[in-house]
């Protein structure tokens, strides 16, 4: 649509009057613009749903008026935000005069969407709680901060298979982190490589391996033949060791590619895949849910153009809370987690997202990477405020001169 409804007509339509809050969702956002508040926040609810009350030739019926989005709270705030994007007016005769001269301010508002117009659909949840609100022009900037999911809404998605009490129970242990290497180099390797990089670390006490989500299925490293044989290694390892290894296997490609992938990943054995929401749709976690009974990875693979900005987007803890209800059982935390950069509010924010109680939904298990190391393990746990995560490491042991083994041993000694 991209409206600019910035009229007071009709307002009271999208006035949160005490409905019952149990039939919406509630979105919180963080909005810089010239104009009034409760203006941008009412152009906000009117271009997020129903957009028109009113046709000339045409009656529009009160049960129809009951899709628009309601208006909950508009409140000043005292901190600045950037202006990321450069502000236009549709000052055309359509839409008449708009005022935008004002100094820019920033305003915490909250915008309840009915229920009955999702269903138990996530592409409609993020259409409605995202959709076009980036396109007006008399935001400046907007970050999407929370959404407040009702339980009778919640209860209509199935979640996680697994979540983070499942993996734990797979592999046998709850008492500290789980380690996993991601594929170095990412791409470009032939499969034999891959396995005896691979071998090295299963043996030397890492729990899981997976595919980078760069590599790809190619003529050096077919799908189909990759994981088969990648699934007999890590079955080796487990007979030797006597310890439940894990495989997670890449599927980000063209849906007529993963599909295929799913259903080879599935039949060979393989534990888990990973994807991306970003890019392959938030539904597609759901899909891989129903079509198989391997674990899920939603990556962060071009998500942080989306979340990494505090002025713009949406916030990792909104991300992880979509990705549990689509039915993820591990998702990738703030780049800047458990570092000296990290942020510990939205840390707290992500990982509630993950773990607090959401309808029937299983916990969905945080990701921790990005130069991690056997020295910080306690620090780790502490800025989590648990063991209930995994932590994804390659750097450190790649760069360790005592090769990758030794490397994967140290570190899971380390970890206990």
């Amino acid at each position: 649509m991209s409206s600019e409804n910035l009229t007071t007509k009709d307002n009271q339509l999208f006035t949160w009057t005490n409905q019952e809050a149990d039939d919406y969702l509630f979105a919180t956002y963080h909005i810089c613009t010239p104009l009034n508040g409760e203006q941008a926040a009412f152009g906000i609810a009117k271009e997020q749903s129903v957009c028109a009350t009113s046709l000339a030739t045409f009656d529009i019926t009160e049960d129809t008026k009951s899709f628009a989005a309601k208006v909950v709270s508009v409140e000043p705030q005292d901190f600045n935000m950037v202006a990321v994007s450069p502000l236009y007016f549709l000052n055309t005769s359509v839409y008449g005069d708009s005022l935008g001269k004002g100094e820019h301010n920033v305003y915490r508002v909250v915008i309840a969407y009915p229920a009955h117009v999702f269903g138990n659909r996530l592409t409609r949840i993020w259409n409605n709680v995202m959709g076009e609100i980036h396109r007006l022009g008399f935001l400046s900037s907007a970050i999407l901060i929370d959404v407040d999911i009702p339980n009778r809404l919640a209860q209509q998605f199935i979640g996680p298979r697994y979540g983070i009490e499942g993996i734990q129970q797979t592999l046998g242990f709850s008492h500290r982190p789980i380690l996993c290497r991601s594929m170095r180099p990412a791409n470009g390797l032939d499969t034999n490589t891959m396995l005896a990089i691979n071998k090295q670390v299963l043996t030397g006490g890492f729990d899981v391996i997976k595919d980078d989500e760069l590599t790809y299925d190619s003529n050096r490293s077919p799908f189909a033949d990759r994981v088969q044989r990648m699934v007999t290694v890590k079955k080796q390892v487990e007979d030797d060791t006597g310890e439940r290894k894990l495989y997670f296997a890449n599927i980000i490609d063209d849906l007529d590619a993963a599909l295929p992938m799913l259903e080879q990943a599935q039949k060979a054995g393989v534990d888990g895949v990973l994807v991306s929401s970003y890019i392959q749709g938030m539904s597609f976690i759901s899909e891989v849910r129903q079509r198989s009974d391997m674990m899920i990875l939603a990556h962060n693979t071009c998500g942080d153009v989306i979340t990494r900005s505090a002025q713009w987007g949406a916030t990792d803890g909104v991300m992880a809370k979509l990705h549990r209800l689509a039915g993820a059982d591990l998702t990738v935390g703030p780049g800047p987690i458990a570092t000296n950069y990290q942020n510990t509010q939205s840390n707290s924010h992500f990982i509630e997202a993950c773990t607090s109680v959401l309808g029937g939904c299983k916990q969905t298990m945080p990701i921790i990477q990005g130069g991690k190391i056997p020295d910080e393990l306690n620090n780790y746990i502490a800025d989590l405020g648990s063991a209930n995560f995994m932590i994804i490491a390659a750097t450190w042991l790649d760069n360790h001169p005592e090769g990758i083994e030794y490397a994967a041993r140290c570190f899971r000694e380390q970890a206990g």
